[in-house]
């Protein structure tokens, strides 16, 4: 984690109330994983206003340079549209865990990776889909994309996943841009017939009701899911507490195993002290990038 006065390159809109912003600083884009992200200060640091800094993912991180892309909704984002070239921005990064790529839980080489994406949560999903083929972890016909946004003008990133060469399939909720209806019905249609002898993997960003939704597919599936939740942050780095989230108490869950026969007693861990089901995950630092199947949905 670095905090960065970092210059500012480019601001570019890319759809309707949609910004890339790309900045130069070598010490955060050179250690940025996809899934992680920054925490920028919007205003005037003389002025304080708005206070908080706001959390952005990655978009890119190439060489000395990176880049988010951001949806202008308050007086933060408002202000940053107003960026130029050569301007000056405070930024502390890289925060969170990012994806499981390359560890064991993670996608590996003979897998089938699929990313599906809302919103702003598709840009890290296309710095990880870059990042594995630029490391060449992954084959482009083993990578499968499914992109969901209400209309054709705020599909975000659908040229840069075509430049790609990986699979891709696209859906709106007014039927504007490629299948009508919910991205998660593209990601059923493709998990329900045994396509590939290759074990698949999710890997998903995106609204919460979106998130919800491809957490209960992957678990009908029996599929692997990693989910980048998207919450609030204020501070990014746990101070504060404000991006809890509820999750299985692992204890509740290693227990349950043990209880059924399916864990030996070696491997039987106490990691929480409480009897309760659920704990409280905090995003920023556990997170942002959480398995699927420990997410407890309200």
């Amino acid at each position: 984690m670095m905090n960065d006065k970092c210059e500012v390159l480019e601001n570019k809109l890319v759809a309707p109330g949609h910004f890339v912003l790309t900045f130069r600083s070598k010490k955060i884009a050179g250690s940025a994983k996809p899934g992680q992200f920054v925490q920028i200060q919007c205003g005037d640091s003389s002025a304080f206003d708005p206070l908080l800094a706001r959390p952005f993912s990655f978009f890119t991180s190439r060489g000395s340079e990176f880049s988010i892309l951001y949806h202008v909704v308050g007086k933060g984002t408002g202000r940053m549209s107003h960026l130029r070239k050569k301007d000056k921005v405070s930024v502390l990064g890289p925060l969170g865990n990012g994806f499981g790529v390359g560890s064991e839980l993670g996608a590996r080489s003979s897998e089938l990776m699929v990313l599906v994406g809302g919103g702003v949560g598709i840009p890290p999903l296309y710095h990880l889909a870059e990042t594995v083929l630029k490391n060449k972890k992954m084959k482009k016909g083993n990578i499968h994309v499914f992109l969901g946004a209400r209309n054709k003008s705020l599909l975000l990133c659908e040229k840069d996943f075509k430049n790609l060469g990986v699979s891709l399939s696209v859906a709106t909720d007014d039927g504007s841009r490629g299948f009508k209806g919910f991205v998660t019905s593209l990601l059923i249609s493709f998990l329900r017939p045994p396509t590939s002898d290759l074990r698949a993997c999710i890997y998903t960003c995106g609204p919460t009701p979106m998130l919800k939704a491809v957490s209960r597919v992957s678990g009908e599936f029996l599929t692997p899911c990693e989910v980048a939740v998207e919450v609030p942050m204020a501070c990014g780095f746990g101070a504060c507490l404000g991006c809890a989230i509820k999750v299985k108490n692992q204890k509740s869950v290693v227990s349950s195993q043990k209880s059924a026969g399916k864990m030996p007693n070696s491997d039987y861990r106490l990691p929480i002290t409480n009897s309760l089901d659920y704990r409280f995950a905090i995003a920023c630092t556990e997170g942002p990038v959480f398995q699927g199947s420990d997410i407890l949905w309200d």
